[in-house]
């Protein structure tokens, strides 16, 4: 997961609209989610999804769509996304065919849109396939990117796939998403407020200790979406499963609310 250290005064995303995105390269401000989607299949006629936030409104906005087939009866095994929001183009080629494709770009280059490609609205989209008679395609991607916006602002999906195997695989394993441009959580670390320790930490429960009594103490991740919620009571906190800088606040009996970084390391 990569990530930016977030700001002292607030938390904030600022993307320009007009900013040149490289394939896997993160805005000041900006984060990546640790989707960590592994689909697998090996038995025919067989379908498995995962869901995908891609603009930080904890609804799902697409899928991600594995089908293994037949191909022994020239059946199809194919990988795809399923866009549910209909304001949200993709990068996708213009060339005549049975089905659009998206543009696959390398780690580091430019997210640009040109020669065959073009921004388009899109539903299903098929990233690759093996076998049958009408679609055709990649059958293997590794750790390549796709680029996603709306209204002008740009995000990627990374993502592998493998259609000609026993088991056929679909991981996407990272993303940018599309964030509103402030959340506005204060870092208010304060004399009378709280500490955590380890910090940085790892896998292991994180130490809360106050001065004054804590009626609650909230997580939240590098997007300002709230991971958990504990009782001020507690005196332990299960940490982040993945890797990055989340934000910790605790609100005291009289309502002051102290807000402290903590950092997961690998």
């Amino acid at each position: 997961m990569r990530t930016t250290l977030l700001p002292l005064a607030f938390l904030t995303l600022c993307r320009p609209a007009a900013a040149q995105l490289t394939a896997g390269g993160v805005p000041p401000g900006g984060t990546v989610l640790q989707t960590s989607i592994n689909l697998s299949l090996s038995t025919p006629n067989t379908t498995d999804s995962a869901s995908l936030e891609l603009d930080c409104d904890d609804f799902q906005d697409a899928w991600a769509v594995l089908h293994r087939d037949m191909p022994e009866v020239d059946g199809t095994n194919w990988a795809a996304l399923h866009v549910v929001d209909d304001d949200i183009e993709v990068c996708v080629d213009l060339l005549p065919g049975f089905s659009q494709r998206p543009k696959y770009h390398l780690f580091g280059e430019p997210l640009d849109c040109g020669a065959n490609f073009n921004w388009q609205l899109v539903g299903e989209l098929y990233l690759g396939n093996f076998g049958g008679w009408v679609i055709t395609g990649p059958f293997e991607i590794d750790d390549r990117y796709i680029a996603y916006r709306r209204n002008g602002q740009v995000g990627w999906i990374k993502l592998s796939f493998q259609l000609d195997q026993t088991t056929i695989s679909l991981q996407v394993p990272e993303l940018l998403p599309l964030c509103p441009i402030t959340l506005g959580i204060d870092e208010q670390p304060g004399s009378g407020g709280f500490t955590l320790f380890p910090n940085p930490g790892r896998g292991r429960e994180i130490n809360v200790m106050a001065v004054a009594p804590l009626e609650q103490i909230e997580v939240f991740d590098a997007t300002g979406r709230t991971l958990a919620r504990h009782a001020g009571t507690a005196r332990t906190i299960p940490a982040p499963i993945s890797p990055g800088t989340y934000l910790v606040r605790a609100t005291q009996a009289d309502g002051t609310r102290s807000t402290m970084r903590w950092v997961r390391q690998d």
